[in-house]
């Protein structure tokens, strides 16, 4: 056990137990039992988040890869020539179409099924499809090949057999090849169709939620720190001292994680931003003030932002429940030009002021 690795975490632990912490203190926190978290979840994941900021592979990056990618598929799909669109359903197909199922990139695959799969509301696969995300998981597995760079469909086989035998002479003749043929070619449809409805389905969900929660992230501290602090032979009250102070690190580690970004699957990159989100049903209407109500109503959140196809995107990655008034004063707000939600916001730095935790610009 090393006594300089127990006194670095002993001193930030005091620290937040004593209300005097900054982002500095959870990120020598974070950085310092980084390599003792044994528990692969969320603290894990945010301090290699703040060791390494530009991201190409975790937890949140493999859910904010497959938003973005279904969001350019869309995106490349309204670029095309619209065909004669007449019903709801034919408009769902088209901007869900784009990808092929006989033969899809690997790459591509992983993303949009195995990923989109993880990101999934819960319940909402097996109210449209039947299927739990374990059985569609095996499903997608079960009835596709890889080969190469791409996965191919298990029916191509079957399907250029049936060809064969099409071409056969005197096929059109023998009853029971016939038969066989069209049962086959039944099965082989149904599989398509079955396939297709549920690639469709997962395809078409891009969640707007956070990538975690606040109850998720003290949880995962809990599992962690109890061990740390049991292996370094540190007071266990910490774990408590942590569960105390839950939306103030929270707010530390928001803004450590602004100016990061994520690497997507085509190299193209996002960069995450803090800014104060404000929810529709919040905004007073008999006000004109938008301003004011996102000060008085708004919460801080982390955005992504990115270019793509000529124009800028934003999704949330985490939106949490901290007042953004609760941190900033109206008078500092009121002197900077701020006129819609999800506006990036100067402060973003958590410090110690005048013996209280506040957002401050950088300097």
């Amino acid at each position: 056990m090393s006594i300089k690795i127990k006194q670095a975490l002993t001193e930030s632990l005091t620290k937040i137990e004593n209300k005097k912490f900054d982002e500095d203190t959870l990120r020598t926190l974070l950085i310092t039992s980084r390599e003792y978290l044994k528990h692969d979840g969320l603290i894990k994941e945010l301090a290699h988040f703040i060791a390494h900021p530009k991201r190409n592979r975790g937890i949140f990056h493999k859910k904010v890869n497959s938003r973005y990618t279904k969001l350019k598929l869309v995106d490349e799909q309204l670029l095309k020539e619209q065909p004669d669109i007449k019903t709801e359903k034919e408009l769902s197909d088209f901007m869900l179409g784009g990808i092929e199922l006989e033969k899809i990139d690997s790459k591509l695959f992983n993303i949009l099924y195995f990923d989109g799969l993880n990101d999934l509301p819960k319940n909402h696969l097996e109210k449209f499809t039947g299927f739990t995300k374990k059985q569609a998981e095996k499903f997608l597995k079960d009835n596709y090949t890889k080969k190469g760079n791409f996965h191919f469909i298990n029916t191509l086989r079957n399907e250029k057999m049936i060809s064969l035998l099409k071409e056969l002479p005197n096929i059109d003749n023998d009853k029971k090849i016939q038969e066989s043929i069209q049962r086959s070619e039944e099965l082989i449809e149904k599989l398509k169709s079955g396939m297709n409805s549920l690639q469709k389905v997962i395809r078409g969900v891009i969640p707007s939620s956070s990538v975690f929660t606040t109850d998720s992230l003290l949880n995962d501290f809990q599992i962690n720190f109890k061990k740390i602090l049991s292996d370094f032979d540190i007071d266990s009250k910490y774990t408590a001292v942590i569960t105390d102070n839950i939306q103030e690190i929270l707010l530390c580690l928001m803004t450590l994680i602004h100016d990061s970004t994520f690497e997507f699957y085509d190299k193209n990159t996002a960069r995450v931003y803090l800014c104060s989100y404000l929810e529709h049903n919040k905004v007073e209407q008999q006000s004109t003030d938008i301003k004011e109500n996102i000060y008085d109503s708004g919460v801080l959140a982390l955005y992504t932002n990115y270019k793509s196809i000529g124009k800028s995107n934003s999704f949330p990655l985490f939106v949490s429940e901290i007042k953004l008034k609760d941190y900033i004063t109206r008078e500092e707000f009121n002197k900077v030009s701020i006129e819609s939600s999800i506006c990036e916001i100067p402060w973003i730095s958590a410090k110690q002021r005048e013996g209280k935790l506040k957002l401050i610009t950088y300097s």
